[in-house]
Formats: C-alpha cells, sequence, structure tokens
C-alpha cells in the first residue's frame, strides 16, 4: 500500500518572502497559492515530502512537523545517475516566459525524478542497495527514500560488502572503516562515480562544494599505494605501468645510474611534496604529466599543472 506522499516547490523573492508554492500529492491532489496556512491544511496526513533542494532550499522558509520524513532528490541524482550527462530535473517549460518560475511545474517535475530514481535504485544490485543503505539510511535528505521503500537489507558487513562489490576497482588494504565512520555520504558518492568507466563523468560542483571530503575518499580508495601491493595498486598506482599505458614506453630515463624521472613520479603517486632539479632534456614534463594523468583517472579530478616557459626574443616582433 502506497504511503501518504507529496512533492512541494517554493518560489522565493528578493526579500526572502515566499512568493508562490506548488504541491502534489502522490494521488494527484494539487495545491497552488501562496497561503503556507492553505499549504498545511493540504499537507495534513502526508508521511512523506519530498522536493528538488529541498533541505538546503525549501525546509528553511516553511515549519514541517518533525513526523514527516523528508525526501531530496537532489543528493539521490547523482548517487543514482553518476555517469556524465547528469539526470536532473529538467525544466523545459522554462523557454516559454508566460510559464517562468511554475513552483506546481516543478513539483511535478520533482515527481517524475523521484520515480526515476526508484526505478534506478530496483535496477541496482542488491549488494549495492545494501551498502548505500547502510551508509545512508539515518542521514537526513536521504533516510526518507529508504524508509519510504521500506528497504531492509539482507547483509550487515558493511566493510566486507564494500570489498567484495569493489573487488579490482579500489585499494584491497584501503581503510575502509575509517570512511565510514567519519565520511560515509562522502563514501556513498565516490563508490557510486567509482563504477562509471567514463574518466569524463565528474561529481556535480555542488556535491565537492558541500561535501569536500568527497576528494579524500577517493584518494584513500583509489590513489593511496598500499604496502602489500594488492592487484589495484599494482596496475594503476605502479609508475612503470602506468608509463607503459599512457605513453607506451617500456620504462623511464636514468641519469648517471639514478632513476630521476622515476624517483619523481614515485613520489607524487605517494602524495609526497617534492622538488625535483633536472638536467636540461631530462625529461621533466612526464614526471608532472604522469602522476595527474593517474590522478584524474582514479579520483575523477582535476589537476592543474603550471608550467613557466621563458622565451628567448630574437629580432623585432619575435
Amino acid at each position: 500500500m502506497a504511503q501518504p506522499l507529496a512533492f512541494i516547490d517554493l518560489e522565493i523573492g528578493k526579500n526572502g518572502q515566499i512568493i508562490d508554492i506548488g504541491c502534489l500529492k502522490a494521488d494527484g491532489q494539487q495545491y497552488h497559492g501562496r497561503s503556507v496556512q492553505d499549504l498545511y491544511k493540504f499537507l495534513q496526513g502526508t508521511e512523506f515530502l519530498c522536493g528538488h533542494n529541498i533541505i538546503y532550499h525549501d525546509l528553511k522558509y516553511l515549519r514541517i512537523d518533525s513526523s514527516v520524513q523528508l525526501i531530496d532528490t537532489l543528493f539521490f541524482s547523482p548517487l543514482l545517475f553518476p555517469a556524465k550527462p547528469y539526470h536532473r530535473l529538467v525544466k523545459d517549460y522554462k523557454l516559454d516566459p508566460e510559464n517562468s518560475n511554475n513552483p506546481l511545474t516543478d513539483s511535478i517535475k520533482a515527481k517524475e525524478l523521484f520515480e526515476d530514481e526508484m526505478s534506478k535504485f530496483d535496477q541496482l544490485d542488491r549488494e549495492l542497495q545494501d551498502i548505500f543503505f547502510h551508509l545512508l539510511h539515518d542521514k537526513p535528505g536521504f533516510s526518507g527514500f529508504f524508509s519510504y521503500r521500506r528497504h531492509k537489507p539482507k547483509s550487515s558487513n558493511l566493510k566486507e560488502a564494500i570489498a567484495q562489490a569493489y573487488s579490482g576497482t579500489i585499494c584491497s588494504n584501503a581503510k575502509l572503516d575509517q570512511l565510514i565512520f567519519e565520511f560515509p555520504i562522502e563514501l556513498a558518492y565516490a563508490l557510486a562515480l567509482t563504477r562509471v568507466n567514463d574518466v569524463s563523468s565528474i561529481l556535480p560542483p555542488w556535491v565537492m562544494k558541500s561535501y569536500p571530503n568527497v576528494q579524500k575518499c577517493f584518494r584513500v580508495l583509489r590513489s593511496t599505494p598500499c604496502l602489500t601491493g594488492c592487484d589495484w595498486c599494482q596496475s594503476k598506482l605502479e609508475p612503470v605501468a602506468a608509463l607503459k599505458r599512457w605513453f607506451g614506453y617500456p620504462g623511464f630515463r636514468s641519469f648517471d645510474g639514478e632513476p630521476l624521472q622515476e624517483k619523481a613520479v614515485r613520489a607524487a603517486i605517494n602524495n609526497e611534496s617534492l622538488l625535483a632539479v633536472f638536467p636540461t632534456g631530462g625529461g621533466k614534463s612526464i614526471t608532472f604529466q604522469l602522476p595527474a594523468l593517474i590522478a584524474g583517472e582514479n579520483e575523477r579530478g582535476l589537476t592543474v599543472v603550471i608550467s613557466p616557459l621563458q622565451s628567448l626574443m630574437k629580432g623585432p616582433g619575435r
């Protein structure tokens, strides 16, 4: 039996006042107006309230009864649609200026997105469903989703479930206990994106701004070489293997018997601060290009390389 669910969106004026409200119940009943009191009457009996960005935006303008559970489709969009392009709340009607900023239409769009997210969750492997549940079921914005679904996990050992589900895509010796305890939401987003093979897929900027420790999770899972050298670290974090994979070279150069290039690359992969001084023509470029490529693939992030060059001017106009 479906549980009482409503979808909501607010239009807020420049002075911070509510100027328009749209609300849609799962059974098709609609409210569109400006009266907050009428909205509260309309929502009587509602057990779940869903919106796109309801936690960061709509909630602060409303006094919602604590018994009503919240579902934020914004939070689940990058979790369930991590591949590029991202699934988002499409507002095609805004192409028509006469219908711009219509909160009732946005409520309908939120309903469509929620249904897409429910369907996508159903398509996930059961082990991944349980991983997301254990990480997020008691977190604001996420808990209502799992309550609405009445999700009952089969597995209970979260660390073991992650290690098994992500075998070969993360370091076998990654400190999962620490990430699970300190950064459960960040870990969930990192794990979701890890399953996408397209390296051009990255998390939306709002996720990185709200949860900056997602990058730390990626670094622990996929960019910190372990002492024993597991299969992941050997294939993705070994400098010589990476050199051959990215550039096709069988090995680094040596100078006076010193493997300067390999030492510099290995230090960068180990997240060490370093200053490398090479002779002219010593192959400095590859020592920062290779770690940047490795980090971009493993951490799904952007590496900025600043390379100052000095030009020799010869003759006028050159």
